[in-house]
């Protein structure tokens, strides 16, 4: 039962860091930009990264909630992580 748990947890937390980016993209592609998701393979890896260093760092200064704090860094970075790929995609449009 702790396995199915933990699975849920993982994946809450992978659709609050990756969901906002994949929307984003997801967005500038029925507009019509073939190269929307091309930056996702670029992204997304640096979103988890970012992620689970900003976790671990919060646990390290002793965070007082470290579940929250994770929860916290988890949409922070999800939410950056879409406006820099929303970013990328009007860059790469310019282009």
């Amino acid at each position: 039962m702790r396995i199915i748990l933990i699975l849920v947890a993982v994946l809450a937390f992978l659709l609050a860091l990756w969901g906002p980016p994949l929307m984003v993209a997801r967005h500038y592609w029925l507009r019509g930009n073939p190269w929307a998701f091309r930056n996702l393979r670029f992204v997304l890896p640096a979103q988890l990264l970012a992620a689970v260093v900003l976790a671990f760092a919060a646990e390290v200064h002793g965070m007082p909630n470290p579940a929250a704090v994770m929860a916290g860094c988890t949409m922070l970075v999800g939410l950056l992580g879409a406006g820099l790929l929303a970013l990328l995609a009007i860059w790469g449009a310019r282009r």
